[in-house]
C-alpha cells in the first residue's frame, strides 16, 4: 500500500490479498510501468513469492528496469512469467525456461534488445512475444535472434505485425537457425 501510494498508483487488492501465496499472478491488471515500480517496491524485501506472471500489462521497457532491479535483491522469485528484457542479460544463467507472455507493447526497438541477450543464451527454450508491436525491423532483429541461438526450441509472434519485409527478414534467420541445428 506504501508503494503505491509513493508512486501514486491504485493498489492491486488481488496482490494484497495474496501476499502469502508462493505463486502470485497478475496478468490482465494494467499494471504498466508505474505499477511495476510499486510492484518491484513491495517485492524487494519478499521472500514468500517464488512465481511471477505479469501477462497483458503493458509494462514496456521502463517497467522491465523496475522489476529487473528488484530481482538483482529478492533472489526467492525463481519462475517469471513476464516480460522482463534485462532479466535475460543478468539472469540468463538462473532459468532452463523463461515463457515471456504477450501483449506488454514491446515494439522493434525492443526487439533488438531480445535478439541480442538470446544470441548467446542457448538455456532459455520458449519464448513468447505474440500479441506486441513488432513490424519489419522487429522481424529482421528475430530473424537474427533465430540464426544466432540454438537453444529455442517455441517462438511465437502471433498478433505482431512482421508484414513482408519484416517476415522475409524472420524466415531468412529461421532457415539459418535451422541449418546450423541440423550441421
Amino acid at each position: 500500500m506504501q508503494a503505491c501510494k509513493l508512486v501514486g498508483v491504485v493498489p492491486v487488492s488481488y496482490f494484497i490479498r495474496n501476499l502469502d501465496s508462493p505463486a502470485v499472478t497478475l496478468s490482465h491488471h494494467g499494471l504498466g510501468p508505474l505499477g511495476c515500480k510499486a510492484l518491484a517496491i513491495a517485492l524487494v524485501t519478499d521472500t514468500q513469492i517464488s512465481a511471477l506472471a505479469l501477462a497483458d500489462n503493458s509494462i514496456q521497457a521502463e517497467g522491465a528496469k523496475y522489476l529487473m532491479e528488484t530481482l538483482r535483491a529478492n533472489f526467492t522469485i525463481q519462475h517469471l512469467g513476464t516480460t522482463i528484457i534485462i532479466v535475460i542479460f543478468f539472469f540468463h544463467d538462473c532459468f532452463e525456461c523463461i515463457f515471456f507472455p504477450a501483449g506488454n507493447g514491446f515494439t522493434d526497438d525492443d526487439a533488438k534488445y531480445f535478439a541480442d541477450a538470446l544470441s548467446t543464451n542457448s538455456r532459455i527454450k520458449v519464448l513468447d512475444l505474440s500479441h506486441n508491436e513488432f513490424c519489419g525491423k522487429g522481424g529482421e532483429h528475430l530473424g537474427q535472434l533465430l540464426a544466432n541461438n540454438e537453444g529455442l526450441e517455441v517462438l511465437d509472434l502471433s498478433w505482431n505485425h512482421l508484414r513482408m519485409k519484416g517476415a522475409v527478414a524472420f524466415c531468412a534467420g529461421l532457415k539459418v537457425g535451422l541449418i546450423n541445428k541440423i550441421c
